[in-house]
């Protein structure tokens, strides 16, 4: 299933390496992206910059939840991860926790951008890391054939 998140507000708290690819894949969705996190990643802090999405240097709270039709909860700590989906899915929000597919409603594939169309590869939120070198190898295949068949695409977080 895919979800269309195209203009639409969501929010990731995190600004590690998990937010950074949580953020360039709604980027890539066409969502309005609000980053809360203290402390982010050069990336993060590059989109940031660039108006691409909004950043709250701040701690989380409750309040940052309002309005968001995404939730993306991708902090290194587990039980804010946990508390951040209660409170998205008590005020209506979709949730994703990177920590945990078992708490999560929506989980992110690894894509691959192909002319025309997108490959996703989903382990079930299980094995990202899988998800990613399936797509990578799949990818690598495809680029095999780039050069007698053009505009097949690149690998996109």
């Amino acid at each position: 299933m895919g979800l269309s998140v195209g203009g639409k507000p969501c929010l990731v708290v995190g600004g590690g390496s998990v937010g950074v690819r949580k953020v360039r894949s709604l980027l890539r969705a066409g969502a309005d992206v609000t980053l809360v996190s203290p402390a982010v990643t050069e990336a993060l802090a590059a989109l940031a910059g660039s108006g691409a999405i909004q950043w709250v240097a701040h701690e989380f709270a409750l309040e940052h939840l309002s309005g968001a039709f995404l939730v993306v909860a991708a902090t290194n700590d587990d039980q804010l991860n946990a508390s951040i989906v209660e409170g998205a899915t008590q005020r209506g929000s979709l949730a994703c926790d990177a920590s945990s597919a078992e708490r999560s409603q929506v989980i992110f594939g690894a894509l691959l951008d192909a002319e025309g169309a997108t490959l996703a590869v989903f382990t079930d939120g299980h094995d990202p890391a899988r998800a990613r070198d399936i797509r990578n190898r799949i990818g690598n295949t495809l680029k095999e054939q780039r050069e007698s068949q053009p505009g097949l695409g690149d690998i996109t977080e």
